[in-house]
């Protein structure tokens, strides 16, 4: 049996219309045509396809045992031709680097910028460090970054870096459960004074010195700063010692077992930002769709990965609240922090970095910063090490 492939899609052809005469009227070819062709395929396979009268063409039994494979071919014959189009079109792609923060919602940038950007290769590290990321943005190594400030520490931007705000986030804060204040819905930082706060281990102090200067200001004065592994973090929290552990907003997945509360007015907080180099791929206009991607990512994350149910709905104008909403423009350049609702203090100005009292003891922390490259894929953010729970 030698049949072509444009023999089958006759055969198909007719099996859909119903009739050899509407058939070739959809292939644009002639009836007479047409029907030749029928009879080479039926001498070829041996037995009549159709039997055609006054109703149609209908599928003899041999051509309901043809028909099937038929079907299967030519959709193997469209799979092939989409995946060589895919290839050709992906072989003219570009590859973006992109660069991130170890937070959950950079779990969701490789997916945001395969749908803003579907024809290039994303290729995604993990990069703790404010400063060194900053270099390889300066450098070119990296074409975007997901990373994140802290308010009164953004940093100065080298020479042809722009920056567009994602939206802030508040952080919360891990006690034990036999905590004497675990049965609290929120907390003032104050009421912490006195407890020595856990993190995890990280290369990063930004948010150290970020934790220590609000401590500083909500009146507890200078506060010790231990760095473990979660299995440690987890030990210290079971045994209800008196220890608090800032802990991200949304679940990251670290093994840790304690009660998480929020902080009235919300004093610690990230602000998370796109950073891209005016000399890359990247532009205004794509960071602002990627950024409006991100903003909703994390609102779809809020409501299964939210550690305080509720609260983005009682706080309105942050990152994930259903009032809020990403910067109007895609303008670069840092935006506000919200302003939270009336009955919650909001976090007095921070004193400059490097502005802390002589004579205060430097936080302590213990570097191992965690760095992975992965092409073709998100890094899972249950496996991360983070500066917080």
């Amino acid at each position: 049996m030698d049949l072509e492939v444009r023999h089958l899609r006759f055969v198909a052809a007719i099996e859909a219309a119903g009739s050899v005469t509407k058939a070739a009227a959809n292939l644009g070819v002639s009836q007479p045509a047409l029907t030749a062709q029928v009879r080479r395929i039926e001498s070829a396979v041996g037995g009549t396809l159709f039997d055609r009268g006054r109703h149609g063409a209908r599928p003899t039994p041999l051509g309901d045992v043809l028909l099937p494979h038929v079907r299967d071919v030519l959709g193997a014959l469209e799979e092939l031709d989409r995946a060589v189009r895919h290839f050709r079109n992906r072989a003219g792609s570009r590859t973006l680097r992109l660069a991130v923060r170890q937070t959950p919602l950079a779990a969701r940038l490789g997916d945001v910028v395969g749908e803003v950007c579907p024809d290039d290769v994303v290729d995604l590290a993990v990069v703790d460090r404010q400063a060194t990321v900053l270099a390889a943005l300066a450098d070119g190594t990296v074409d975007l970054a997901l990373h994140v400030d802290f308010p009164g520490r953004e940093p100065v931007l080298p020479a042809g870096i722009e920056r567009t705000v994602v939206g802030p986030e508040p952080m919360f804060v891990m006690l034990a459960t036999d905590h004497p204040l675990a049965g609290r819905d929120e907390v003032e930082l104050s009421e912490l004074a006195g407890s020595t706060w856990l993190l995890a281990v990280n290369g990063d102090d930004e948010f150290d010195r970020h934790l220590a200067s609000q401590c500083e200001l909500a009146g507890i004065g200078p506060i010790t700063v231990r760095a473990y592994e979660p299995l440690v973090i987890s030990q210290l929290l079971r045994r209800g010692d008196p220890v608090a552990v800032p802990a991200q907003a949304l679940d990251t997945g670290l093994p840790l077992i304690g009660t998480v509360l929020s902080v009235r007015g919300a004093p610690v907080r990230v602000r998370h930002v796109l950073l891209w180099s005016k000399d890359g791929p990247i532009d205004a206009a794509v960071a602002g769709r990627v950024r409006d991607g991100l903003a909703a990512a994390y609102r779809s994350m809020v409501g299964p990965m939210g550690r305080v149910p509720g609260w983005w709905d009682r706080n309105p104008g942050w990152l994930g609240s259903p009032e809020s909403a990403p910067p109007p423009d895609a303008a670069p350049g840092p935006a506000p922090d919200p302003q939270p609702p009336a009955d919650h203090r909001a976090p007095p100005p921070l004193p400059a970095a490097g502005s802390a009292r002589a004579g205060h003891p430097p936080v302590p922390y213990a570097p191992g910063a965690y760095s992975a490259t992965i092409r073709g894929g998100v890094v899972p953010h249950s496996g991360w090490r983070s500066s917080h729970a």
